[in-house]
């Protein structure tokens, strides 16, 4: 699940417009506004959607016990995956871009199915009845994700080449990201305690884990976002002074 290299020429060509109007650092910016090499999306698409997204998916779905709520839910953004991911295999380079997009939607996929499959080992192996533990538990991811992403755009404003030592004032951010997450499963250990299910147990602290790894992923829309608009910038300009002329 390494992020995949990118592309040094297409990053040129996308990277260098930049669009006014926003607080990132034009350095930072323009390294973030790349597109990823159409040589490996024929294998990283395949691999995270083929083979990952499916295995950790559809596995825990249909295994027992069989709960159709959970099929009903996982199952058709499953479906639309696997045939997106054909799509980029069939025609990595004409869907270069929208690559960055996929990373993306697979991110919110992966996460967000991660977290579902941990309400069906609570519910459905442990046999836990209070709706709490499944309002909690989004709501911390929620807090994370927001935390995650909140750091992730705050690098945006800075300088790539900062020094070291200005890093320091990132770290509350990070620490406290990583301080929910520790806190999550430490709260899914305990568990263990209370119940002799220790498997089910040992695979929701899996899954969480799983679910807050694939976070930088979902960023990828925000870079999808903006590779758009600086691809549609000039065409707006130009459109611009034509009316001023």
């Amino acid at each position: 699940m390494a992020r995949q290299k990118r592309s040094t020429s297409s990053t040129n060509h996308f990277a260098a417009k930049r669009v006014d109007g926003t607080s990132y650092h034009p350095d930072a910016f323009e390294n973030y506004l790349a597109v990823y090499a159409s040589d490996g999306i024929r294998f990283s698409a395949g691999t995270l959607v083929l083979f990952f997204l499916n295995v950790f998916l559809l596995i825990p779905v249909f295994s027992i016990p069989f709960q159709s709520l959970y099929a009903y839910i996982l199952l058709p953004p499953l479906a639309v995956m696997n045939l997106w991911a054909i799509a980029l295999i069939v025609a990595p380079r004409r869907l270069q871009l929208n690559y960055v997009l996929f990373r993306g939607v697979f991110g919110i996929v992966c996460s967000l199915g991660f977290m579902i499959i941990v309400q069906k080992f609570a519910y459905g192996m442990l046999a836990l009845t209070t709706p709490w533990y499944a309002i909690g538990s989004f709501a911390v991811y929620g807090f994370a994700l927001y935390q995650y992403a909140r750091f992730h755009l705050r690098k945006l404003q800075q300088s790539p080449h900062r020094p070291k030592a200005g890093a320091g004032s990132r770290m509350p951010v990070a620490t406290l990201t990583m301080l929910t997450g520790a806190g999550y499963l430490v709260a899914n250990l305990s568990l263990a305690f209370v119940t002799q299910q220790t498997v089910a147990v040992v695979l929701m602290c899996v899954y969480i884990m799983l679910a807050f790894v694939v976070f930088h992923f979902i960023m990828d829309v925000h870079r999808y976002y903006w590779l758009r608009r600086v691809l549609h910038a000039p065409k707006e300009t130009t459109t611009h002074k034509a009316q001023n002329s």
